[in-house]
């Protein structure tokens, strides 16, 4: 009970703190302005990883938002990101991944990106997939003409040149491997807000301290700044993440 305490008086804190800074910027905090596509999660068949959902072969639906976190203009480098929805006989699962390096030593850092279509996508903090301590990356697969991240352009551009990304698994220190294909396809008229600590499935949770903070930035963002009135019309710009 006492260990409870202040970690409640942290989140409060930090909650607030997003709460302010929502309020300031007019918007949410973290990746205002992103795009929704309909999508297909299909798990390969490998070695088991101790998730039903990654253990079981075969296609999901999804939703995919495609973002920048500044909001930098034209196609100019941000961190881009990546948020997935699947959905699954588990229920469904958020995943949200930001520009990162694939090298072991690059793996934790955020690094600015002007393509989609080129960019390595990470998890960025370790998940816990079944009994081992795990991250996550997405990359596009095979060549591609690219997608520039030019957020006004971007729904026409994927439908003009649809884009396929595996989707990676790997020990923190390890070696990665593919687990599944992401296929993006229409834009949707779903508008999801995207919570990667209250959407999870059996076998993969995010795991550590620092990714408990996303749930009071998360609160505290969505009370700063209205939800979007767009209503998610198909390509529309949204600002569905937290």
């Amino acid at each position: 009970m006492v260990a409870a305490t202040p970690r409640r008086g942290i989140d409060r804190v930090v909650a607030r703190l997003a709460e302010v800074g929502a309020r300031l910027r007019r918007d949410r905090l973290l990746h205002p302005d992103g795009a929704v596509f309909e999508a297909t999660f299909t798990v390969l068949a490998g070695p088991p990883t101790g998730a039903p959902l990654l253990d079981r072969p075969g296609p999901r639906r999804a939703l995919v938002r495609l973002s920048k976190a500044t909001s930098t203009p034209r196609a100019w480098p941000d961190v881009l990101g990546l948020a997935v929805r699947v959905f699954d006989d588990e229920g469904q699962l958020d995943l949200a991944l930001s520009t990162t390096g694939q090298a072991v030593v690059l793996r934790h850092l955020l690094v600015p990106r002007r393509n989609f279509a080129t960019a390595t996508f990470g998890s960025l903090l370790p998940y816990r997939v079944g009994d081992s301590t795990c991250v996550l990356a997405a990359v596009g697969r095979g060549p591609h003409p690219g997608l520039p991240a030019r957020m006004a352009t971007l729904p026409g551009a994927v439908a003009a040149r649809p884009l396929t990304m595996e989707v990676l698994l790997a020990p923190v220190t390890g070696p990665w491997r593919q687990v599944a294909l992401l296929e993006l396809g229409e834009p949707s008229r779903e508008d999801p807000r995207f919570d990667v600590v209250g959407n999870t499935v059996r076998g993969i949770a995010p795991a550590g301290w620092l990714n408990r903070l996303r749930d009071p930035i998360y609160r505290g963002s969505r009370r700063g700044a209205p939800h979007p009135a767009n209503g998610g019309a198909p390509g529309s710009i949204t600002d569905a993440r937290g």
